[in-house]
């Protein structure tokens, strides 16, 4: 297996901004990996130091790391399995890395056996269509103001997702408009430092939503459940759910979801663990989306979205070129009419994306160290 990558950082038609960061263009890792058959498999990981303390760098590094380590020579799913068995801590520490490598591998090995990536992971593929929420980030009101009158004028209003500004008055005045549209859940992106700062911080707004997500520091698990109890919303977890660990320490009492997104839990395989394990324990799932991604990520959260089924309570993906100025396949995934992904034109086999010519040329392969 030949596996080649590099970082492309598309640039946005509009930046992006939430509590946590603000940006303008795709931080990515591609990768693309090529059996000797000429098959070819696509892989993305969007590295996030404030969620997983990865880098492009560092991304980059891992999975140069990783081929001179033997990565490239993973031929079927049970090698690739024994390789993630063994390489377990270093996944932790590289999941958005490890997420670009084994998508492409994923990719070409479903293709070798003649089957789509659901075919080839078992995953249930229903009539049920996957439909994007409306996402608002912390921009200027008239900014938010202008992306309501589009979502709703594209019929996406019944579903939103608003990333809270800190300011309880903004705050509360703009859950309150989305919320006459329909359902709403608040995203603080690790806000607050407290649970008393937290409760205080959605006072006027939560009365408008069903859920917030990250409201404190990751993982403080105590806090969260007083925060849930409190004010009463269901609590989303993400940055404190990266691992499937991480769903035992939770303190009983409040109702919990669990975003997953392929990149923050290194790849599908272990996106597909969290989806079980969170509907084990009856909690919601939602499936994110890192700002940026390409289609590539958008491919592995419609498989993740189809195998939670009917626990399946948001999808945060397929924007495409819709924010991106250019994507990374042939196809491009993103929403239309009622926020519904167009799957029309993938291909039957493995992902059913084709690189551009712009990600296959510039994906190279670095000379191995000397030894």
């Amino acid at each position: 297996m030949q596996v080649r990558f590099a970082s492309f950082p598309f640039p946005f038609k509009t930046r992006f901004e939430h509590a946590a960061a603000s940006r303008d263009r795709a931080e990515n890792v591609i990768v693309v990996a090529e059996d000797g058959a000429g098959r070819i498999g696509l892989g993305e990981g969007c590295p996030r130091d404030y969620v997983t303390g990865e880098t492009v760098q560092s991304a980059l590094g891992a999975l140069a790391r990783w081929r001179d380590e033997g990565a490239d020579a993973i031929d079927d799913l049970a090698s690739l399995e024994a390789w993630m068995r063994a390489h377990a801590a270093d996944i932790d520490r590289n999941p958005s890395a490890f997420a670009a490598l084994e998508l492409a591998l994923l990719d070409v090995l479903a293709r070798r056996a003649g089957l789509s990536l659901e075919q080839f992971l078992e995953i249930p593929v229903t009539a049920a269509e996957i439909c994007t929420s409306a996402v608002y980030g912390t921009r200027s009101t008239a900014k938010l103001l202008a992306q309501m009158a589009l979502y709703t004028l594209n019929g996406m209003g019944g579903d939103a997702k608003l990333k809270l500004t800190g300011d309880p008055r903004i705050d509360g005045a703009r859950a309150r408009a989305l919320a006459g549209l329909g359902r709403v859940r608040l995203d603080a992106n690790n806000l607050w430092p407290t649970a008393t700062d937290a409760c205080r911080g959605l006072e006027g707004t939560s009365r408008h939503a069903w859920a917030v997500e990250e409201p404190l520091k990751p993982r403080d698990w105590p806090g969260l459940a007083e925060v849930g109890t409190r004010t009463g919303l269901a609590l989303v977890l993400d940055e404190s759910a990266t691992h499937t660990r991480d769903l035992d320490a939770l303190v009983p009492g409040p109702r919990y979801v669990v975003n997953v997104r392929v990149s923050k839990l290194g790849g599908l395989k272990r996106t597909l663990a969290m989806i079980e394990a969170a509907r084990t324990r009856s909690y919601g799932v939602i499936v994110g989306a890192q700002v940026g991604e390409t289609s590539i990520l958008a491919r592995a959260g419609i498989a993740a979205a189809r195998a939670a089924g009917a626990s399946l309570i948001g999808f945060e993906a397929a924007f495409g070129t819709r924010l991106l100025a250019r994507d990374a396949t042939v196809p491009t995934l993103r929403f239309g009419r009622g926020g519904r992904v167009d799957l029309s034109g993938l291909g039957a086999l493995g992902s059913g994306l084709a690189p551009t010519r712009e990600v296959d040329s510039g994906c190279v392969t670095e000379p191995r160290p000397a030894r």
